[in-house]
């Protein structure tokens, strides 16, 4: 077995992870977009707020 493959991402993870959350959520997969594009949305929001937040707010 090769330690890497061809894909950007294991296919049989991804599709375990996808049937996981579904059951669990119990939402079909227009929830699943939103979330994971909140999620990625949010992760620089989160950084430039505590940038701003370390460097003592906005500069006027």
């Amino acid at each position: 077995m090769r330690a890497h493959h061809s894909e950007p991402t294991d296919s049989e993870l991804l599709g375990w992870l996808v049937h996981t959350l579904d059951s669990i959520l119990g939402q079909g997969p227009v929830v699943m977009v939103v979330l994971i594009g909140v999620v990625v949305l949010l992760i620089p929001l989160a950084i430039a707020v505590l940038a701003l937040r370390r460097r003592g707010g906005p500069q006027t």
